[in-house]
């Protein structure tokens, strides 16, 4: 007997991937944020921390969230670098790098400012993560954890690389990573990686679960035990997960 289409039941959904993130932050002891997050959607999410040394530190780093965010949105519609997402992250670099030296050009700047900045892009397969100065990605999959920035610093915790700190072309350190199921990225500042020993984090990850609600949770429960542990730093972190959804 043939089916009345009309009647009959229609095709199961398909399992969807799903990209969850929580961010947030907290000033620590510090009176001033100079930590800043910024993010596009699930497809681009930006840490900044201003150089305490250097005035205007909390726009620094404001600034610096921010251009990073813009300079994505408009590079990646060239085709070249949407197709290289390496040399996209280089070029996002390279602009707010730029933004930065010239901000010293205006009354008030003339001393500078500067800020670390790390940067992920999301893609169905893969990401993609730059840095320059001292900010951490962490990588959690199937219970490892693997560090994936190797932080700007010298011998004495000094850094040697940052955003804005000469007018020169900015190479930041690339890298390219498969994005699987479960996997859960970390993102942070120094006030946060500093402060939060590998079991504590692999306990943060764990309980990452599969809802926004429970990204949330982690990521407070990642800024208690940072400050717990001594943190008096500004802190800022973000948390990404990819799930596949059942429907």
């Amino acid at each position: 007997m043939k089916i009345d289409p009309f009647f009959a039941p229609p095709p199961a959904k398909r399992p969807e991937d799903v990209t969850l993130f929580a961010g947030g932050q907290h000033t620590g002891e510090r009176t001033i944020q100079e930590d800043a997050l910024a993010h596009l959607n699930d497809e681009c999410f930006v840490v900044a921390d201003g150089v305490g040394s250097l005035p205007h530190a909390s726009l620094a780093a404001t600034l610096t969230a921010n251009t990073a965010i813009w300079a994505y949105k408009v590079v990646r519609t060239r085709p070249f670098y949407w197709g290289e997402k390496l040399e996209l992250l280089k070029r996002i670099f390279r602009s707010t790098n730029l933004t930065l030296w010239q901000k010293r050009r205006e009354k008030g700047f003339e001393q500078g400012l500067a800020a670390a900045l790390a940067l992920v892009i999301i893609g169905p397969d893969n990401f993609w993560v730059g840095s320059s100065g001292n900010c951490s990605c962490f990588l959690y999959r199937e219970s490892l954890i693997d560090e994936l920035i190797t932080p700007d610093i010298d011998g004495e915790g000094m850094l040697t690389k940052a955003v804005g700190f000469a007018r020169k072309q900015l190479i930041p350190m690339r890298r390219s990573e498969k994005f699987l199921h479960d996997d859960v990225i970390l993102l942070c500042t120094d006030g946060v990686a500093n402060y939060v020993t590998e079991d504590q984090m692999r306990s943060v990850f764990e309980q990452t679960g599969r809802s926004a609600d429970s990204m949330s949770v982690a990521l407070n429960n990642l800024l208690t035990i940072a400050r717990q542990n001594g943190s008096d730093d500004n802190m800022a972190a973000w948390l990404i997960k990819r799930i596949t959804q059942e429907f």
